[in-house]
């Protein structure tokens, strides 16, 4: 109970971020905040999500229920928008809208209505949410004064130098021998290296720069006292300075890092292309240590990153390349028995961005689920507040003990009605799932308003 109560009011106070405009309401040129639109989109591919649970051994009954209920997601939509002192949330399947809220701002709080809650536009005075607010602030400030922030500055100060110095010694822990001149096709199809670079990483000095590091930051008293200054905030914190120290590695465990650097250069020596592959190869001392191997190819407007482990078949690799007016992603996961990829791109003009992902496992060759998401800097709300079809409920009285419950009481009975009517518009959209759905929605409220009275007090 006390969940739903704590989700109602932090929706209210969110939307209350803006309420600074509330003395301008009635000036709407005078708003700050600007519109925008939100659209999303994700579809299920269900014969391949049955397909894989099934490879998975979920047992025949709960993917029974799982096929039945796939169809709620293979076509879900979403649209927000934000305009006019107010925001528009729909959320549709199979293009039919099964849920809808509108929000808005007027001279005195903030006005909810949604189909979750039929009976009633919830309401939230500003007053109220200035109260709220002021207990927030002065929370703040008196945590602003537990933290010593020339204490937090001086250990920033401090973290930085020693960062700086780590850098420094990971770089002199690395090797370059000579170039060797020659013609290297074989590494990137379509290009052509002339320079080969071998690479040495001293791994035992970089360890050491790693527990150095950690040494002087247990040591370090600024560094103490800021983390003491914050800690005091929370209570019972204890703090150990000694847990921060790097442990010794045991020789037997260091592996043995070599690699080599492929770029291409002119007669003397000077990089002309950006093209560069970089191959770094671990070995280690025994097998439990293992090997691992990491490519990496660095272009004029891609990176290409792979690492794998040879003994376990196991390998990642993510490719960034970037667009006139965005870039795309892909990341992979290979492994016994899986194989999976997310392909992402992101666009954008002078009006908005656009993503759209799509997630690909094994061998199945169309996606197993995509999603769209269009973000636009201009909005039209098509929906308001009737608030003369509805009663008001105050949920300013959630706050006052004497009031709470009546206000708790009102709220969970509309709240139940509303529920199955939402439920109503999701077997409209989708008859056999939301048959599904609602004997779920009835066993659950079933258990609720049995345990009810039994339950202990939250």
């Amino acid at each position: 109970m006390k969940k739903l109560i704590a989700l109602l009011v932090a929706a209210m106070m969110a939307f209350s971020c803006v309420s600074a405009l509330a003395e301008q309401a009635a000036q709407p040129e005078a708003s700050l905040v600007p519109s925008f639109t939100v659209n999303a989109n994700v579809q299920v591919n269900e014969e391949a999500v049955a397909s894989l649970l099934g490879a998975a051994g979920m047992d025949e009954e709960t993917m029974a229920m799982v096929k039945m209920l796939l169809p709620l997601l293979s076509d879900m939509g979403e649209l927000l928008v934000f305009a006019d002192n107010g925001v528009q949330y729909d959320l549709s399947i199979k293009g039919k809208e099964v849920l809808s809220l509108v929000a808005e701002m007027n001279e005195s709080g903030i006005a909810l209505s949604t189909d979750l809650v039929p009976s009633y536009v919830l309401t939230f005075q500003f007053e109220t949410i200035s109260k709220l607010m002021e207990q927030v602030f002065a929370q703040a400030e008196e945590n602003m004064k537990a933290m010593d922030m020339e204490k937090i500055m001086k250990a920033a100060e401090s973290i930085s130098q020693y960062a700086m110095e780590l850098a420094s010694e990971f770089m002199a822990a690395l090797t370059f021998g000579d170039p060797v001149k020659g013609e290297y096709a074989d590494l990137i199809e379509g290009v052509v290296f002339n320079t080969e670079i071998p690479l040495t990483v001293d791994v035992n000095a970089m360890l050491a720069s790693i527990k150095s590091f950690t040494e002087k930051m247990a040591a370090d008293e600024s560094f103490k006292a800021a983390a003491e200054s914050i800690a005091s905030m929370i209570p019972n914190a204890e703090l150990d300075f000694s847990q921060l120290v790097m442990e010794d590695v045991p020789e037997e465990y260091i592996p043995e890092v070599t690699g080599l650097v492929y770029v291409i250069t002119d007669d003397e020596g000077n990089q002309t292309a950006a093209d560069t592959y970089v191959i770094v190869n671990s070995v280690g001392k025994n097998d439990d240590s293992g090997n691992t191997n990491t490519y990496v190819y660095v272009a004029e407007k891609s990176v290409d990153v792979m690492f794998e482990i040879p003994a376990q078949e196991m390998s990642f690799e993510c490719y960034v390349e970037t667009l006139d007016n965005g870039f795309t992603l892909n990341y992979a996961i290979s492994a016994p028995g899986t194989d999976m990829e997310i392909a992402c791109a992101v666009t954008y003009d002078d009006v908005g961005v656009a993503v759209a992902a799509s997630l690909y496992i094994n061998d199945i060759e169309e996606p197993v689920l995509t999603s769209t998401i269009d973000f636009v800097m201009a909005g039209e709300r098509t929906k308001t507040i009737a608030k003369a079809q509805k009663a008001e409920l105050a949920l300013d009285g959630l706050l006052d003990e004497e009031k709470s419950m009546e206000v708790i009481g009102t709220l969970m009975m509309d709240l139940m009605t509303g529920l199955n009517t939402v439920v109503g518009n999701i077997k409209t959209a989708e008859p056999v799932a939301g048959a599904v759905l609602e004997e779920i929605v009835n066993q659950f409220l079933m258990m609720f308003m049995g345990g009810a009275e039994e339950a202990p007090a939250a």
